[in-house]
């Protein structure tokens, strides 16, 4: 209490030099334009102005009334007589206006003489003034903002140090700049009023009165994106269903983050990234399959029969797999006659002879539109859905597109109608489609058959494609 009431006087003595040195600049400025400026305009610009017979002395002056002139002529007196009250020498220039040592004899009344030492006077008062930098009239010494000005000298935090250049306004311990950047109030010191300062508060913009925080990474669990520090934030958590406030919500020992079924215990990866857990996937290392019900070894999509452990494939699609099938292949020769041949019982299109047909699409007839189309787009590299788009007719049941394609590409050398080598779209396929459409001889085979071609007459192309109709 002592310190601060010697504080307040020191200040109040202060204040009164503070005061007086102001008058150094406005005052004495104010002073010199009531009392000064007419005796240098009415006595001493007669000699002391450039060019004329005092124009080369320290007292040079402008002729003129405005208020530019009377500052120039003010920041020429004013430094002069600074000079003469520090060597001694204040009354120097009322003197030498009086006639001592004067060329121009003696220039000044009784009143011109009088306002000169008033002015001098005044402008000793100023040099005597302690500094005060920042001219907010507190003085240097004693101002807890020297550099900077603060004329009620507001110190939130009572530090010495003035708020206007406080580095900490309110004294929490968080730089002003900090707290622009967290978002807190720089002149309270517990900005969210939970009872905990700013700087030792983990949520200083959220009341968090228990600075709970459940994952120790000074987010308090009110202001934590990520409460449990799984890795999840709490957004995603309630997104999956899992629980923000615990990192392993299902309880398998892997974090949610790592988990890919966070909510089954049973589960934690998904290798063939099928969407069923490893541990439930019968094939966890095939996307394709998931289940073997039959426990055979081959997975239900691709098991013909996924109830039967004896049965896995139905190659000619009739309902009996091929292990209970004579025929797999349903070519007309037995698996037995086609195994002594050295066929393939699994391909219609392995056998001795005239096994091979245009009907692809199995509804018992061949059409141009329908086969024909399917073999010369097959030609052009059409598959799937594009391959039979618009060109089936009634097909055996079963008999997808897929199965079409398998068909014709295990069947490629048949399709080879001109027997260059290779099945072509622009010469084969035409040949197959012209022959649908019921083109014989020439305009059957123009500009349609290869320059390597084995077949080259119309008679050997309609014999060839005749065999192989229903």
């Amino acid at each position: 209490m002592l310190k601060k009431l010697f504080n307040l006087w020191i200040c109040g003595l202060v204040m009164v030099f503070a005061s007086q040195s102001e008058g150094s600049d406005a005052a004495l400025f104010a002073q010199y334009q009531r009392d000064i400026s007419p005796i240098i305009q009415n006595v001493c610009v007669n000699c002391h102005v450039r060019g004329d017979s005092a124009g080369s002395t320290r007292l040079v002056y402008t002729s003129g009334s405005s208020e530019s002139i009377q500052r120039s002529n003010f920041d020429v007196l004013k430094p002069y007589i600074e000079t003469n009250i520090k060597s001694g020498n204040a009354d120097y220039v009322v003197l030498k206006g009086g006639g001592q040592g004067h060329g121009g004899g003696d220039q000044l009344n009784s009143s011109n003489e009088r306002a000169l030492r008033d002015f001098i006077s005044a402008i000793e008062q100023a040099l005597s003034a302690p500094p005060d930098g920042d001219e907010d009239g507190v003085a240097d010494e004693l101002d807890n903002c020297p550099q900077v000005r603060n004329d009620d000298q507001s110190d939130l935090d009572n530090d010495d140090s003035g708020d206007v250049c406080d580095e900490d306004i309110d004294g929490d311990g968080l730089t002003n700049d900090q707290e622009e950047i967290l978002g807190t109030d720089s002149r309270n010191t517990d900005s969210d009023d939970d009872g905990v300062a700013d700087d030792a508060d983990n949520c200083p913009r959220l009341s968090n009165d228990d600075q709970g925080d459940l994952d120790n990474d000074d987010a308090g669990d009110a202001c934590d994106e990520d409460i449990d520090g799984d890795g999840l934030s709490n957004e995603r958590e309630q997104i999956l269903g899992t629980d923000s406030r615990d990192s392993d919500s299902d309880d398998d020992g892997v974090a949610d983050s790592e988990d890919l079924f966070p909510r089954d215990a049973s589960e934690t990866i998904d290798s063939d990234g099928d969407g069923v857990g490893d541990n439930s996937d019968a094939f966890p290392e095939d996307a394709t399959e998931v289940a073997d019900s039959d426990a055979d070894g081959v997975g239900d999509r691709a098991d013909a029969f996924d109830d039967d452990p004896f049965e896995t494939r139905d190659t000619d699609g009739d309902g009996i797999g091929d292990g209970a099938d004579p025929d797999d292949d349903n070519d007309g020769f037995s698996d037995a006659e086609e195994r002594a041949d050295g066929t393939n019982p699994l391909s219609s299109f392995s056998c001795r002879a005239g096994c091979y047909g245009f009907d692809i699409d199995r509804s018992g007839d061949v059409a141009p539109l329908t086969d024909g189309l399917i073999v010369i787009r097959h030609l052009f590299g059409f598959q799937g859905s594009a391959l039979v788009q618009g060109a089936v007719a009634g097909t055996l049941a079963g008999w997808s597109a897929e199965d079409m394609g398998a068909y014709l590409q295990s069947g490629e050398a048949d399709l080879d109608v001109d027997g260059d080598g290779g099945a072509q779209p622009l010469t084969d396929g035409l040949l197959v489609i012209r022959y649908l459409f019921g083109f014989r001889e020439q305009s059957l085979i123009a500009g349609a058959i290869g320059s390597d071609a084995t077949r080259v007459s119309a008679a050997d192309i309609e014999a060839y494609l005749r065999d192989r109709l229903p």
